[in-house]
């Protein structure tokens, strides 16, 4: 009997492109992966076990974000952080966010009211980030906070943009390991004004309280031994010094 041979299809990368797109976002939120660190293909496939070709188009989506920086002849590397890029960014979303929840505020009705109660009673319940198993859970149920306060805006163009915007924040945060009970604390009752404002129909106010808000966090972050140490790294022995 002969057996016929079929051709074989090449296989779909694309559900591994994506996989190993998240991974390699969360890492460099997460400051897994370092400001500045080369992101050698064949490494990141053993790291995650997903072929080449995949991480290869994963960080070339990252590139598109803002995450990661690619450089001819010199390949890929984690995009370095600074001072000015935190306090643009941190600009950048109060400009962005204070229109977003204008928007919401004017265009939200009461099912986003009850959503909003909502994740600030389940934010409020969830314990502070001292650890880096609570700092998942807070993680998580803050950010649902942030995107239901903005989500009466109903446009997708402008959460998709605040989305990104977050998420690079995050990574400043993460870098500079904020998770102190006391700066916690503080946060939550900031949110419970926001939410009293929000629901208020007061955009003027909800906007300031969203802008201190962003700004107080960024002077907490600039202030921290580990931002520090990112932003100001240190200087090379002079030459002819002596070493210990």
């Amino acid at each position: 009997m002969t057996t016929i041979e079929t051709p074989t299809t090449p296989p779909d990368t694309r559900g591994l492109t994506s996989i190993a797109f998240d991974l390699l976002r969360r890492d460099v939120i997460a400051g897994a992966l370092r400001p500045g660190e080369r992101l050698r293909v064949q490494a990141l496939s053993a790291r995650y076990d997903i072929g080449p070709t995949a991480i290869r188009e994963a960080l070339s989506r990252l590139v598109t974000e803002g995450m990661v920086q690619a450089e001819e002849q010199r390949g890929f590397h984690v995009t370095p952080v600074s001072r000015n890029d935190l306090q643009d960014l941190t600009e950048a979303r109060v400009e962005i966010e204070t229109v977003t929840l204008t928007r919401a505020i004017e265009r939200g009705d009461t099912a986003w009211e009850a959503e909003l109660l909502a994740s600030y009673h389940v934010l409020s319940k969830t314990p502070p980030p001292v650890s880096p198993e609570l700092a998942i859970a807070w993680g998580r149920t803050h950010r649902t906070f942030h995107e239901t306060l903005l989500a009466g805006c109903k446009s997708l163009w402008l959460m998709t943009i605040c989305r990104l915007l977050y998420d690079k924040s995050e990574r400043y945060r993460h870098l500079a390991n904020i998770r102190t009970p006391p700066q916690m604390t503080s946060r939550v009752d900031e949110h419970r004004e926001m939410v009293d404002a929000a629901l208020g129909r007061d955009a003027t106010a909800a906007c300031s309280l969203l802008a201190d808000h962003y700004r107080r966090t960024t002077e907490i972050i600039l202030k921290s031994p580990e931002a520090l140490q990112l932003f100001e790294p240190a200087k090379p022995a002079r030459r002819g010094a002596t070493r210990d």
